[in-house]
């Protein structure tokens, strides 16, 4: 859900131009009477600022709810993107907005159901991050609870949380009888996977919803897994860095890459080779290193897909030798249908169906 706010002017003396003042990082305090037992964390607000003034009218903050105090009625929000002489919006959407939050004496606005204009899907729309309304990927599922759990490479590993958003199909899958939804998903993520970067946006889209819903939206933060030399050699796109840019912004988390590969490991080709899952993950261990800021309290580790998490596992014992106690939550786009990691089929089975 979206909330818009409104802020006159006059009051307070709060005009566009004292809003960097006005936050505490990347935080902002707003005054919440309205709805505020309905507000969750994690959900977007816009802040319009009107009155009699020498500035424009129009959203000059936007960002997530970060903190709710029902007894100050107060609501803290995480600022993704603000500005302190122009609008963010467009002098129609600022219109717009203004003709939302017309009504006097208040400030808190639900977001008109009537703003949400489906895009045609395709690749453009992902690029300009429509896929909110997108009737497309808002229909694709998510992992839900209970339906997955972190597989075997991860169990000596310490973390706060595994969080797929996805349920992909690896080319050899035990089910047979998946859903039409979750093949779709998969040819989607292949295109990803073959470079089509625009769909970066709706699988960090997917991958925050999940956070969300679970109460995981803060992090110092956002770490992506290191591309290998080969790969960046070749120009290959890094998927999991334009995921946690992504991510970044979503979360108003800053993206740092703290992991680096300092040779090149295939896990495919290894696999091809014969070599275990114990061997790769040595071989990827000696030539990962890490550089982690003493800052780096809770982080959030951004994978594209885990199929039995040896490349998370060793990125975290990285992370771990370097800050034994950051806090680390694991989050990928997709998790591969294999048997370790599932504990309930209905999220991809065309024979069983969720509750």
């Amino acid at each position: 859900m979206r909330f818009l706010y409104k802020i006159h002017s006059s009051y307070d003396g709060f005009r566009p131009r004292v809003l960097p003042n006005r936050m505490q990082g990347r935080r902002l305090l707003l005054g919440w009477r309205h709805y505020i037992d309905v507000v969750e964390k994690g959900w977007e607000c816009w802040v319009y600022f009107h009155g009699p003034h020498r500035f424009e009218n129009g959203v000059y903050a936007k960002g997530i709810v970060d903190g709710i105090d029902h007894e100050a009625g107060e609501v803290s929000l995480r600022v993704r993107e603000h500005s302190a002489d122009r609008p963010l919006t467009s002098p129609e959407i600022s219109a717009r907005v203004a003709q939302a939050v017309a009504p006097r004496y208040r400030q808190v606005f639900i977001w008109p159901d009537a703003w949400a204009v489906a895009p045609l899907c395709e690749p453009k729309a992902c690029k300009a991050r429509e896929c909110g309304n997108c009737e497309t990927w808002t229909r694709l599922p998510l992992v839900g609870a209970g339906e997955s759990r972190p597989p075997s490479r991860l169990r000596w590993s310490s973390y706060e949380a595994v969080v797929p958003a996805h349920w992909i199909v690896p080319s050899r899958c035990y089910e047979t009888r998946i859903r039409a939804e979750v093949w779709d998903l998969t040819r989607r993520f292949t295109a990803f996977k073959l470079g089509e970067m625009a769909y970066a946006h709706p699988f960090a889209l997917a991958m925050f919803e999940q956070l969300r819903q679970r109460e995981l939206l803060d992090f110092d933060y956002v770490v992506p897994i290191p591309l290998s030399p080969d790969k960046a050699a070749k120009l290959e796109k890094h998927r999991t860095l334009a995921l946690a840019e992504e991510l970044g912004r979503l979360l108003a988390v800053d993206v740092r890459e703290m992991l680096d590969l300092v040779s090149s490991v295939s896990k495919r080709r290894m696999q091809a080779g014969g070599y275990t899952a114990a061997q790769f993950e040595r071989r990827y261990a000696e030539a990962l290193v890490a550089e982690v800021p003493s800052d780096a309290g809770r982080l959030l580790l951004v994978d594209d897909v885990m199929t039995r998490g040896s490349t998370a596992a060793q990125a975290l014992r990285a992370i771990r030798s370097r800050r034994r106690d950051a806090v680390v939550v694991v989050a990928t786009a997709g998790q591969m249908i294999v048997k370790e990691a599932v504990v309930d089929e209905r999220g991809f089975s065309r024979s069983h169906k969720r509750r």
